[in-house]
């Protein structure tokens, strides 16, 4: 239990006082909870869902997309703007990172936010709302994914070096599953289609990362859930006549 509040402390703003000592150890445990912080998140966002008969679904969406931001409080959309500064400035490794550790953001990360929030605006609307409920489940089960094939990309240690250097087959395994149990429970086993569609994409993005910067950062595993959470709604919007 104390690994679980640990971890919706860590990667939430969700008002949980922590009471323990912070402890290496109990991160190290926490890992295997990622998928389920997700689901956490995706039933808060969700709910805007239930006010359909009063709200127009635009409304909705703007406002599930508002609570994703403040429960996340913009750390993975951080990451996913450092990694794009990095990746394509077309530098060498060791100023690629320079360049993701730099707390100011450049022409490539505003162009990333941009490009994702619009397009999980846009695509949210086509869609139906109980793939919101699922989208950071997804997201945070690519992360594991993404950070099990990967060894910490910066000599010193990082933000991510716990959860890229501890996570392993068993976290990925039980992550995949249960994102597959999920989606088959919430929608149908046909919606588990487009999660390994995701999760296939995901090792291609995790691929071309680690050829840029020889493995991977926590900026880097930020902007993997970001960036598989965009495809996995748009591969849904592509299904959806086959899926629902």
């Amino acid at each position: 239990m104390k690994s679980l509040l640990l971890m919706i402390v860590f990667f939430t703003r969700i008002p949980i006082k922590y009471k323990y000592e912070y402890r290496e150890d109990d991160l190290k445990r926490g890992i295997i909870y990622f998928p389920l912080i997700g689901l956490i998140i995706g039933a808060l966002i969700w709910l805007p869902s239930l006010s359909e008969d009063f709200l127009d679904k635009p409304v909705i969406i703007l406002i599930s997309w508002i609570i994703y931001l403040w429960l996340t409080g913009g750390l993975h959309i951080d990451g996913l703007a450092d990694t794009f500064d990095g990746i394509f400035s077309n530098r060498n490794k060791d100023r690629m990172l320079e360049i993701m550790k730099d707390s100011r953001i450049g022409t490539f990360g505003v162009l990333g936010i941009i490009f994702v929030i619009l397009s999980n605006l846009v695509i949210s609307f086509y869609i139906d709302y109980r793939f919101l409920l699922l989208l950071p489940v997804v997201g945070r089960t690519s992360a594991l994914i993404s950070a099990s094939i990967s060894q910490y990309a910066r000599k010193e240690a990082g933000m991510g070096t716990t959860f890229i250097n501890n996570c392993k087959l068993k976290e990925v395994l039980i992550g995949i599953i249960f994102t597959l149990t999920i989606s088959t429970l919430i929608i149908n086993y046909k919606a588990g289609l487009i999660t390994l569609i995701t999760f296939i994409l995901v090792l291609i993005q995790t691929s071309y990362i680690k050829n840029k910067i020889n493995g991977a950062t926590g900026d880097t595993l930020g902007c993997i859930i970001e960036i598989s959470q965009t495809i996995f709604i748009f591969t849904a919007y592509l299904l959806k006549e086959i899926i629902i």
